[in-house]
């Protein structure tokens, strides 16, 4: 881990003449034309709320056109901002985007099996590798072979530019938004999907990945089962050359070492979590959608971070909704919640139980100016009706997870920040995450226990001229 802590924090500096292109470039790779995108009309609250993700049966096949859909919905991009730069369906540390989708294909008509890579600029994707990698990719996300498999990777560089050793938070939180969003857009299409958080090492190779440059996170198998996944044992290949990112590369021999912990030949298997049992007392929260909402193609397209809250309170329901949105099971990840005065719920500090949904108190103090102060004295922080607080217990990350604990955690993190975004997107709210907090006074502000490691800091309520949805 890597911690800040106040009066102890060096300057930084960033090289703006070196700064990172945000966009993986493969000179002699083309783009491969898919069809228009279709938009995906799936409803927003059903989609984010179902959990987890089911396939629909009645759903049509997937074709070029859904293809397309899919992978703006996913990863695409969705604006371009004052300053030239391009916003995209996931959050992100930064506007850095270090986190690269990939995909196999297997067995569609329409589509040349074989390994590609997502372009957002082109809004395309580029065939790396030809051939049928079903059987590989399943090698390194377990389960059976499938259609789909889609692969989230981080690029190192993009990060460390800015946030040096501490980018590896941010590789893994961006990481969380990508996957947050690939699997709503999944489930738009209604194809079955299967998670692996803990990919086999050899999947690295499969992508044609530099393990200085690049990380193979998480990955996703999608669609119908396969017969004829390909062969055994694959050919040798060489990747197409990339362009550098920038003129002077770099990379941190810490991050490194982190990403290669706890890798194993195999996939991982799913782990159970337990859900901390809500203790007497504790008030359970009914979260109910609008009868009527938008589609889940709207919110991702107006999902933007927004800072300007204004003092108002939440009611119970919004409260609810927000919280059962961003934490639908038990997981690696505990929460506590910061709630300001005002709302139809106490003002204080509350661990919160997915599994129940439920809050219990823990403090009846409003504890947000803390919060702000510690995440860098930012004030914006301490306006937002509601903190949560994301963090774990090393302990139990430990004994569930042995090595890749901290990993899985810091990717559920970037998971249910990326659907709080949107939660709050849809109910005409703003959200904002910060990763760059002087972690003791985190935990302290949030009474969190002796040891507990924050992870992630997201600041939600109603802001200034909110998104029309």
């Amino acid at each position: 881990m890597t911690a800040y802590r106040r009066h102890s924090m060096g300057g930084g500096f960033m090289d703006w003449a070196n700064q990172p292109w945000p966009f993986k470039r493969y000179p002699y790779a083309a783009t491969q034309a898919l069809d228009e995108p279709r938009p995906l009309q799936s409803e927003f609250w059903p989609t984010l709320l179902a959990w987890p993700p089911p396939p629909d049966p009645d759903a049509p096949p997937l074709d070029s056109a859904g293809l397309a859909g899919l992978l703006s919905l996913a990863a695409g991009l969705t604006a371009q901002g004052q300053s030239g730069t391009f916003l995209r369906s996931p959050a992100s540390a930064g506007g850095l985007y270090p986190a690269e989708l990939y995909f196999s294909a297997s067995g569609l008509e329409w589509l040349e099996d074989g390994l590609w890579h997502y372009a957002p600029e082109a809004g395309a994707p580029r065939l790396l590798r030809p051939g049928n990698l079903a059987g590989a990719s399943a090698e390194t996300l377990g389960g059976e072979p499938r259609e789909l498999n889609f692969f989230i990777t981080a690029l190192l560089w993009r990060s460390i530019w800015k946030y040096h050793t501490r980018a590896w938070r941010y590789c893994l939180l961006d990481g969380g938004h990508l996957l947050a969003c690939l699997e709503l857009a999944l489930a738009a299409c209604g194809l079955e999907q299967r998670l692996c958080l803990d990919p086999a090492a050899a999947g690295g190779k499969l992508l044609g990945l530099t393990p200085e440059r690049e990380a193979l996170l998480t990955g996703v198998s999608a669609g119908a089962a396969l017969d004829h996944s390909g062969p055994d044992q694959l050919p040798a290949w060489q990747p197409p050359r990339e362009e550098p990112l920038s003129a002077r590369e770099q990379s941190d021999p810490d991050i490194l070492a982190a990403a290669a912990l706890g890798q194993s030949e195999a996939p991982g298997p799913a782990l159970e979590w337990p859900d901390q049992p809500a203790p007497r007392g504790a008030i359970r929260l009914s979260p109910a959608p609008p009868e009527e909402g938008p589609s889940l193609g709207r919110v991702m397209q107006a999902r933007r971070s927004r800072r300007n809250f204004m003092p108002q309170g939440l009611s119970a329901g919004h409260t609810a909704l927000l919280l059962a949105a961003a934490l639908p099971e038990a997981g690696p990840l505990r929460a506590t919640v910061l709630l300001g005065a005002g709302g139809e719920v106490p003002a204080g500090v509350y661990g919160y139980h997915p599994g129940k949904k439920t809050l219990s108190m823990q403090e009846p103090q409003d504890r947000r100016i803390r919060a702000a102060r510690a995440c860098l004295d930012q004030a914006w922080v301490g306006r937002a009706a509601l903190n949560l607080v994301l963090w774990a217990d090393p302990k139990q990350l430990s004994a569930v997870a042995g090595k890749r604990g901290y990993r899985l955690a810091m990717l559920a993190a970037g998971r249910a920040g990326q659907r709080l975004y949107l939660a709050a997107t849809a109910l005409g709210m703003g959200c904002c995450g910060v990763g760059a907090f002087y972690d003791d006074e985190v935990a302290a502000a949030a009474e969190l226990p002796a040891g507990a490691w924050p992870l992630y800091l997201l600041a939600a309520g109603p802001v200034k001229g909110g998104p029309q949805i």
